[in-house]
């Protein structure tokens, strides 16, 4: 029977230079992190599935095929899933695609997945593993992702543009720089081009070899491009464990529905009319919150937040 080797073990494979427990520091504290790996890093996942040949890879794959529609930049879409035969006609005209469910295409690839996920301690169901494939000269504009993800580089070289995210922690939701669409949830707290949200200017070239690897914190600022003389094949682990907003807003609903009167319509209804969410119930709703937001769940939300800021590393942590 083979032995499957554990999480630490997978991550120090991953990330030679900087080791597991560096790595969890840098997750922890939102900081980016590349590595170059060695050929050692390859062995089984090549031959776990055909990525010398990028078409096969494409046409072959048995789920969904994300196509990544970067003609204008303004109007960047990856919202349009073909199956695998249609994606190898895209990729025939440069356009970059996402192979969804790769882990369960390539064994090995899923054992990565579910040893990422226990070392980072994040529950399995939260976290997936594709495999993007671009054309020579093609590649994503830049955005930002509401998803942590760790890239490990099987083929070919992709060029990476990165830089921190100055206005923005943590977001729920995608974005493309320049983009006209901003989703509705993501509206709510951030608005492209106001003072603080800038695109960066400058980005940090880093180009991924076969073996290399990079982390990047959700919102970080990434464009990417398949570089040199061939197509670009890379593993991109996503880890997207929900929020704190979302975990309390479920288990407060659990507890408010459990009450008659919390599952009421919101409506107020008199002798002579009806009234939807009446202002003086509003009110007082809005005023719990603030003291809500203000009182001890929120502060110790807060200090173990900037806790693990602080002992993570001070800045971008890079192998050799």
């Amino acid at each position: 029977m083979t032995r499957q080797p554990g999480s630490d073990e997978v991550l120090g494979n991953l990330f030679p230079h900087i080791g597991a427990r560096e790595l969890r520091k840098a997750v922890q504290a939102g900081k980016r992190v590349t590595d170059t790996g060695s050929p050692e890093s390859l062995k089984g996942i090549q031959d776990s599935a055909p990525f010398d040949d990028a078409r096969t890879l494409v046409r072959s794959h048995p789920y969904g095929v994300r196509l990544h529609l970067t003609r204008s930049p303004e109007r960047y879409r990856a919202d349009i899933v073909v199956d695998g035969s249609q994606g190898a006609a895209f990729f025939d005209d440069g356009v970059s695609v996402n192979l969804e469910e790769f882990d369960r295409v390539s064994p090995v690839a899923g054992a990565w997945l579910d040893a990422i996920a226990a070392g980072l301690g994040i529950p399995r169901p939260f976290c997936g593993c594709s495999a993007f494939v671009s054309p020579v000269g093609s590649g994503l504009p830049l955005h930002f992702d509401a998803k942590d993800v760790v890239v490990f580089q099987v083929s070919g070289v992709k060029r990476w543009r990165l830089a921190d995210n100055t206005g923005l922690r943590h977001p729920t939701a995608n974005y493309a720089a320049g983009s006209r669409y901003v989703s509705k949830e993501l509206a709510s707290y951030y608005r492209p081009g106001t003072p603080g949200t800038e695109v960066p200017e400058q980005c940090d070239p880093v180009d991924l070899r076969p073996g290399d690897a990079l982390f990047l914190p959700r919102g970080h600022w990434h464009g990417t491009e398949a570089h040199q003389h061939a197509p670009s094949v890379s593993l991109s682990f996503g880890i997207q464990a929900p929020s704190w907003s979302a975990v309390f807003l479920e288990r407060l609903k659990a507890r408010l529905l459990a009450s008659d009167h919390w599952r009421a319509p919101a409506v107020r209804l008199d002798s002579d009319h009806g009234q939807f969410l009446p202002a003086d119930l509003v009110q007082r709703m809005d005023r719990a919150i603030s003291e809500m937001l203000s009182g001890e769940l929120d502060r110790a939300l807060f200090e173990e937040i900037t806790a693990g800021r602080a002992k993570g590393p001070a800045a971008e942590i890079t192998g050799p």
